[in-house]
């Protein structure tokens, strides 16, 4: 009787009902991952999808650019954010506040990050006229992707856009974002008042940012620091913000994933995820899916961030102070940003975030840089 109910497996003899145990324990857990994919698929299908002109189409499993754009738009904004930034009635329409391309390779799980800084100052597609890339954004993403194409030869793929309610909404859903501040911190226009995003870290060391502590952090375009009982001015305007933003974006995204591992907290995170953002028609749940399979070993700290080259000119006719491209440099650039994570392809060697320093008017961007410490200072389990 007992040889009927025993199975030889691998040299082991198993009882029958072990063996069907474990296969049914198997089975459940294939369900269990098939269901999180479907219900994984389905918030994701949530997502609102928007008609993107001039992006090219690529596998899952291909190199791709992802351009993701925060918008300036004061529209749904809370009545606090709106003291802060202004509303509606102040600012209408929407300008790209922040351009950021991601440059994502699955074969190898890496990925950069590349910032167009927005007081870049370039032809715009279709327009025949020059000005600041952000413009080419408030008449559409169709024009932001034609200029990127156009002036800097990129291919975009896909399109994501998200305005700054929805970063202050996602910076809630994990929980808040953990930040090291080697000083006090805070944002105060020259003239104080009008512009000032709130930010105010009035002790150094670890701090939990909330959703409008992340906003106002962000957008510190005056950010001061308090060393030796005085006041200073960083000086770097919007290069000195793009370092911060990328920053806060490895915090934000390791925060993220660090959260997944619970699945309610995961759940709660991806249901707020799927209201902060709008894609291209193109850039489907199933898609995104197998990309986020692809790079499921991705690490945020270990992505680099390229800022590109330009040199600030002051009082540029009409439109005052802007950031003109340096040709030679861009190229270089964005050859290595597109290289990266190649297979077989030589990475740049990180540099060290530099110190605040005074804003120069001729100048080019620091060199990539990324974090390489084996806890770094935002590390969600640092506060």
């Amino acid at each position: 009787m007992r040889a009927k109910e025993d199975v030889s497996e691998g040299g082991r003899r198993w009882p029958r009902r072990v063996l069907m145990a474990v296969t049914m324990l198997l089975a459940l857990a294939i369900l269990a991952v098939a269901v999180a994919y479907l219900w994984a698929r389905d918030k994701l299908d949530e997502i609102p999808r928007i008609a993107v002109s001039g992006l090219q189409s690529t596998g899952a499993g291909n190199p791709q650019n992802i351009l993701v754009v925060g918008s300036d738009t004061r529209a749904n904004e809370s009545a606090a954010a709106a003291q802060h930034f202004g509303s509606t009635s102040d600012v209408s329409g929407q300008r790209s506040d922040t351009i950021v391309l991601l440059h994502v390779d699955p074969r190898t799980s890496k990925a950069a990050l590349l910032s167009i800084p927005r007081d870049t100052f370039v032809p715009i597609a279709g327009s025949g006229t020059s000005n600041r890339i952000n413009a080419a954004f408030n008449t559409s993403p169709d024009q932001l992707v034609a200029t990127i194409s156009q002036d800097f030869g990129i291919t975009v793929n896909h399109f994501v856009q998200e305005d700054f309610g929805g970063l202050q909404g996602l910076t809630d859903a994990v929980g808040g974002v953990c930040m090291n501040f080697p000083l006090p911190v805070r944002d105060s226009t020259p003239t104080g008042r009008g512009s000032e995003t709130g930010l105010d870290i009035a002790t150094a060391g670890p701090h939990v940012l909330n959703g409008a502590d992340a906003l106002a952090f962000v957008r510190s375009r005056y950010y001061q620091y308090h060393d030796k009982g005085t006041w200073r001015a960083e000086g770097t305007g919007d290069i000195g913000r793009i370092e911060r933003q990328h920053e806060f974006i490895r915090a934000l995204a390791a925060k993220a994933i660090h959260s997944a591992r619970n699945p309610f907290k995961g759940a709660r995170v991806l249901d707020r995820a799927v209201k902060t953002v709008a894609v291209d028609q193109t850039f489907s749940s199933s898609v995104m899916l197998r990309m986020a399979i692809k790079l499921r070993s991705l690490r945020p700290a270990d992505v680099p961030s390229f800022t590109l080259p330009y040199q600030a000119v002051n009082g540029y006719g009409s439109f005052g102070d802007v950031l003109l491209p340096v040709q030679n440099e861009d190229a270089r650039v964005i050859a290595a940003w597109q290289q990266y994570g190649a297979p077989g392809a030589s990475q740049p060697t990180p540099a060290s975030t530099a110190p605040p320093i005074p804003r120069r008017t001729t100048s080019t961007a620091p060199a990539p840089t990324t974090t390489t410490t084996v806890r770094p200072p935002w590390d969600p389990g640092a506060c």
